[in-house]
């Protein structure tokens, strides 16, 4: 990628929209704001941006159809699917077109770690940007997060979905904290994640948890990445 990256962002409420603009502006982002999904459809098909975020609520269109659109005229290209709350069907209905659901309410830093993690996939991780979004995890792949046990639900080169439990530096009104230490005694992987987003998790009594682990030592990385290579391939 030569000079600095371009972002559309694609948002009918002005005040996010604004706000969102200003996060990537901030991060040296050149970007270009559409205020509805014609707007957002006009600038796709004239443009090859590096990256799209797009909320999920356009009006009568929503943002995965402009997902879908993406996937068909700018194929490879990053998209952010925004959301105001974590919506699990939303969530895996954003990665079958290969985009990355992300809270609206996420930190300015959270939101460009994720933006980055997904330029950097599509650079390192072969064609297009397929292999930074998640696969079910093999079931009982044990995890630790503090002195708590954590279920590995999903799983990418650059990320992953943990079910945890409360854990005891975080109070249960305030979820997990913005990073921790994540270990897997079977894989004999230590990681450190960044939250990208978290949700209650009413039935256990814990958390779901996106997470970004792009973030850690390189050499236990690439074991992780050597792990989500073969879940790919089983």
């Amino acid at each position: 990628m030569s000079g600095p990256p371009i972002a559309i962002v694609v948002d009918t409420d002005d005040a996010a929209r604004l706000r969102t603009q200003r996060i990537f502006e901030s991060a040296a982002f050149i970007v270009i704001g559409a205020a509805s999904f014609p707007d957002g459809k006009a600038l796709l098909s004239s443009m090859s941006p590096d990256i799209v975020i797009a909320d999920i609520r356009l009006k009568a269109f929503n943002g995965l159809h402009l997902a879908a659109l993406c996937a068909i005229w700018r194929p490879g290209t990053p998209f952010i699917v925004t959301h105001d709350r974590y919506d699990a069907v939303l969530e895996a209905d954003a990665g079958r077109l290969n985009a990355l659901f992300v809270l609206k309410t996420l930190e300015a830093d959270g939101l460009t770690r994720a933006a980055f993690g997904l330029l950097d996939a599509r650079v390192h991780g072969g064609s297009g940007v397929r292999r930074s979004y998640r696969k079910p995890a093999p079931v009982e792949t044990l995890a630790r997060v503090s002195a708590s046990k954590a279920e590995l639900v999903d799983v990418s080169y650059g990320g992953a979905k943990l079910k945890l439990q409360s854990l005891p530096t975080a109070p249960p009104k305030d979820g997990p904290p913005e990073s921790f230490e994540v270990v897997f005694p079977e894989l004999d992987v230590l990681l450190h994640a960044a939250r990208i987003w978290a949700s209650p998790d009413n039935a256990a009594g814990g958390w779901l948890c996106g997470v970004d682990v792009s973030g850690s030592e390189s050499q236990q990385l690439q074991r992780w990445r050597d792990f989500v290579d073969d879940v790919d391939s089983a």
